[in-house]
């Protein structure tokens, strides 16, 4: 056994242990074990809750450190020895505000007028997903948001993207203008000539509508693909 999995956190000095550092330097101070271990407040007998952090940050097989949380389920983290229901459900909640949290902005409203800021807004949360998932935007003849939802989960191909469904829900939301975005699981946005043949259908029947589509941006890991600025779209 690993002789430093026998320390308590009493047994480390304060500059050692999380919540002291907190405390005494700020929670930027803290490594992502660190923070974590917080989050979990105490390990077992044989394992700080310092080392239960760092074996979870190693658990996903293929995403390490904290990437590999957002793709883990709560049967998955209770594989870990120090992690019962409770903190499982803890530890899926702080990934679900983490979600959130990237969503969010400091004013009352989301402008999405350039698709930089399109793909900002919708990175954090559609980069992880698993599979392919349709998500559209609504937004005011300002382009503040006025609603975003999923409306299809899977493979997307061209008859998934239901124009009818989608306009319906503009109509709905009385939305001037509308932006569908979509992820690559694979982490590559490149667009196939599937998502071309999806967005000129959503093009066309936006303008016979009246609620022009504004752009179609793909969101791979980190990084993303407009369809407008490559030249499909008006």
């Amino acid at each position: 056994m690993n002789k430093t999995q026998n320390f308590t956190m009493k047994d480390l000095p304060d500059s050692e242990r999380p919540y002291e550092k907190c405390m005494a330097e700020g929670a930027s101070a803290l490594s992502d074990a660190e923070l974590l271990a917080v989050l979990i407040k105490t390990g077992t007998r044989e394992k700080t809750s310092l080392a239960v952090a760092m074996e979870l940050l190693r658990l996903h097989p293929s995403y390490s450190g904290l990437i590999g949380l957002y793709h883990l389920k709560m049967k998955d983290l209770m594989q870990i020895k120090g992690i019962g229901r409770v903190k499982a459900v803890q530890i899926l909640c702080a990934v679900e505000l983490a979600r959130r949290l990237s969503r969010q902005t400091k004013g009352e409203c989301v402008i999405l007028d350039s698709p930089h800021k399109v793909a900002s807004y919708f990175m954090e949360y559609m980069r992880h997903l698993e599979t392919e998932h349709l998500y559209a935007a609504y937004m005011d003849a300002s382009s503040r948001l006025l609603h975003s939802e999923c409306i299809f989960a899977g493979t997307i191909r061209s008859s998934a993207a239901n124009p009818r469904e989608i306009l319906r829900q503009a109509l709905a939301y009385d939305a001037a203008q509308f932006v569908v975005l979509h992820n690559h699981p694979s982490g590559d946005p490149s667009p196939s000539r599937e998502d071309i043949v999806t967005t000129e259908h959503l093009s066309q029947a936006g303008k016979l509508l009246g609620v022009p589509l504004v752009d179609h941006v793909i969101i791979g890991d980190n990084q993303y693909v407009s369809l407008k600025e490559r030249g499909y779209l008006d």
